[in-house]
């Protein structure tokens, strides 16, 4: 029964690995590399796809734990709706520096696996983030929170590990997060050719929208590999803390780009529960 399961969780990881690898440059060599790595995992330990055999296990439970601590900070953020919408509580403006409170955050594993430590820094910070995650699916999300009236005055969003990000994702994301709020984008490091792609287009981006704050996670971790899996993709429990300090520092940074009004913008009260963190997928 285990070695079933086993088996079944690899070949669908690796089937994943498999039609994002026929969608990239050069797709039908990748494919053809990870249709051979089914045949290698499944036939022996069942291991991520995305990590050697000594990382997953590992991984896996880092980014496990980060995702219940997200489902903490979403569940306690929907009480707190519920129970009182506290726009009324003190400006954003009489503040030094922005909290966890005024922050929502969408991304994928990389996001999920450093979860602990974004919730160590910017306590009852909203994290929603998840294996697997492309833009498309992190714009879903963020059109239901606006639409519900649950999006903060500060979105964060960490997505481009698992496929490109077009000029036209990221303008639709500035129009469903509307003009009051500020935008901070998470670049990525991925041993994939797209995500020179990606952090070109965001780079881009920012350049052309003075109000949008890069988070720069591929020059902070570029020249420190031992803070990663052997994956080269997810940071181990010390690299967490490195990407939650980078995260929040962009964070602060909003206070100083264009147009920000801190008491125009709406706080949803809430704490992210305390829960611990660990990761693994994309």
């Amino acid at each position: 029964m285990q070695a079933a399961a086993v088996t079944a969780g690899a070949s669908a990881g690796t089937g994943r690995l498999a039609r994002r690898a026929a969608r990239r440059p050069g797709g039908r060599v990748l494919a053809g590399l990870a249709a051979t790595a089914v045949l290698v995992i499944t036939g022996t330990t069942g291991c991520s796809v995305f990590q050697p055999s000594s990382a997953p296990a590992g991984l896996q439970k880092q980014i496990v734990l980060g995702e219940r601590v997200g489902a903490a900070s979403r569940a306690q953020a929907a009480q707190a709706a519920r129970a009182a919408r506290s726009a009324a509580e003190s400006s954003l403006a009489a503040q030094p520096r922005v909290t966890g409170r005024e922050v929502t955050a969408i991304g994928d594993s990389v996001m999920s696996a450093s979860a602990m430590s974004l919730a160590a820094v910017l306590p009852g910070i909203y994290i929603d983030a998840k294996p697997d995650r492309e833009m498309p699916a992190g714009l879903a999300i963020l059109r239901s929170l606006a639409a519900s009236g649950l999006l903060r005055p500060i979105v964060v969003v960490g997505l481009g590990t698992n496929y490109l990000v077009t000029t036209g994702q990221l303008q639709e994301l500035l129009r469903i997060i509307g003009p009051d709020r500020k935008l901070v984008l998470i670049n990525t490091y991925v041993p994939d050719g797209w995500s020179k792609m990606v952090n070109a287009t965001e780079a881009a981006f920012v350049r052309r929208h003075p109000s949008v704050v890069l988070a720069d996670w591929y020059d902070t971790i570029k020249n420190r590999m031992y803070l990663l899996w052997p994956d080269h993709v997810h940071p181990i429990m010390p690299g967490t803390v490195v990407y939650a300090r980078m995260v929040y520092r962009a964070i602060q940074a909003t206070r100083n780009v264009p147009g920000f009004a801190p008491a125009t913008l709406p706080v949803v009260a809430s704490r992210a529960s305390a829960a611990p963190k660990q990761h693994a997928g994309t």
